[in-house]
This record gives C-alpha cells, structure tokens and sequence, in this order.
C-alpha cells in the first residue's frame, strides 16, 4: 500500500508565498545592483572625462611653457646677435670717420 502524504492547503499556500518573497527580494537585489552599477558607470565616465580635460590642459601648458621658452632662448640669441651687430656698427663708424680725416687732411694739403 503505498502511503500518501497529506498536505494541508495552508502549508501550500505559506510555501508559495515564502517562495515568491524570495523571488521579490532576489529582484529587488538585482535591480539594486544593477542601478548602482549604472550610477558608478556614470561616475566614473565623469571622472574619466575630469582627467582627460585636465591632461588637454596639461598638454596646452606644456606647450606654452616650451614655446615660452623657446622664444627666451631667441631672444636670447638676438641679444648676443644684436650685441655684435652693435660692435660692428660702431666698427664701422670709426672706420668711416678715420676715412674721412684723411680724406680732409688730403683735401687740404
């Protein structure tokens, strides 16, 4: 004789339920989690974006300290150049006025 288990309708009833609030909770969870990822996706996406602005400034101002100081070392080289040019102005000058004297002392001999 095969023996038969008697259930009552109550005990069905509180299984069910116990099963669909584990059901309910693992959604809950689920949609918990999937939110938070969604939001650190986003803040990091933010952050991501802070440090690419920051590295483009950083790019910017490397270059405008590099041509900075490219351009002190031309002006640098101009003053050296300048300098020179100077010297051999004034060279030129007493050349010029040597030239002259002896150009009026043959005149006038």
């Amino acid at each position: 004789m095969p023996s038969t288990v008697n259930v009552a309708p109550e005990a069905l009833t509180l299984t069910w339920v116990l099963v669909g609030s584990i059901v309910f909770e693992l959604v809950v969870i689920g949609l918990a989690l999937a939110r938070a990822a969604w939001w650190l996706s986003g803040r990091f996406t933010s952050i991501d974006a802070g440090f690419t602005a920051t590295a483009k400034d950083i790019a910017q101002l490397k270059a405008e300290i590099g041509n900075d100081i490219a351009g002190r070392r031309a002006v640098a080289d101009a003053r050296g150049d300048i300098a020179q040019i100077k010297a051999t102005l004034v060279e030129f000058r007493e050349r010029i006025d040597r030239l002259e004297s002896n150009e009026d002392g043959r005149k006038h001999a």
